[in-house]
């Protein structure tokens, strides 16, 4: 075995590794606790990290599954794990896996309230199914409600093209 730098241009892994930095958006506090007086009290934060966790009405952060290895998750990789007795979730979900997360949670038959665009989806009509009750959380080109960190480290407003809603999904018989 032998270690050696590979440049990042020269790097042949990075499309499978790395993604673009809009899939990491995060939901500005106020935002979120929205969500909470709405739908909550969560217990769990189904696709987070330490950095951009949402933290409970006292600022205590939410016990979470990430994406890759973090010292503070429970766990890696929300696909992997059963879900199917905890309550209180709270999912936001990169867009391009939504279909996914949406599947996911049918087949754990949870109870979940997940952030979304509000848009006509191949997955509308399973969401549509299993909602309880929906909350309009950002309108269109909103500035406030979302952040990503820019690859300067600097965080910068994330703006969707289309209004984000919160949906209280119940997939339990």
């Amino acid at each position: 075995m032998q270690l050696e730098y590979v440049k990042s241009e020269l790097n042949v892994s990075d499309p499978f590794t790395r993604q673009p930095p809009g899939l990491e958006a995060s939901l500005s506090r106020h935002c979120f606790l929205m969500i909470w007086r709405k739908f909550g009290p969560f217990s769990w934060d189904l696709m987070a990290q330490t950095s951009n966790v949402n933290r409970d009405d006292k600022g205590k952060p939410l016990r979470f599954f990430s994406r890759y290895f973090d010292i503070n998750s429970e766990g890696v990789n929300i696909f992997a794990q059963d879900i199917s007795k905890l309550k209180n979730l709270f999912c936001f979900p990169p867009f391009p896996i939504i279909s996914m997360v949406l599947k996911f949670l049918q087949a754990q038959e949870a109870s979940c309230v997940v952030l979304i665009p509000n848009i006509n989806a191949p997955w509308i009509n399973r969401l549509r199914t299993y909602a309880v009750t929906s909350l309009k959380v950002a309108r269109a080109f909103d500035r406030g409600a979302f952040t990503i960190t820019h690859a300067t480290g600097k965080i910068v407003p994330k703006i969707y093209e289309h209004d984000m809603i919160a949906v209280h999904l119940q997939f339990k018989k």
